[in-house]
């Protein structure tokens, strides 16, 4: 599945260690350069780049689907989510989406 949903960009109340978060829920991950990782959830790669800050004290993310699982009906949207739901009691903060604002 090739995700055409544009990336979204997430402001972060308080500063996030990505790395350290991830690692601590077991959700695999490749640091592609300081502002950079691949993160693998449900079959997807995702892609959360630092807007703000950096992966060790992430202010404002982008965060876009670059590949979902074959056969998914899920769509990028739903992935996002579902990380997400997953990360935001991890982190002790919300995830603001700026095109809620």
């Amino acid at each position: 599945m090739y995700d055409e949903t544009p990336a979204r960009t997430y402001n972060l109340p308080s500063p996030v260690d990505l790395q350290a978060m991830l690692a601590s829920l077991g959700i695999d991950h490749l640091v592609v350069d300081p502002m950079r990782l691949f993160v693998i959830f449900r079959s997807a790669v995702l892609d959360l780049t630092v807007r703000q800050g950096d992966l060790e004290a992430a202010d404002v993310v982008t965060l876009a689907v670059l590949d979902g699982p074959p056969r998914s009906m899920e769509t990028g949207v739903a992935l996002r989510k579902r990380l997400l739901e997953q990360l935001a009691p991890s982190t002790g903060t919300d995830w603001i989406d700026d095109a809620g604002r």
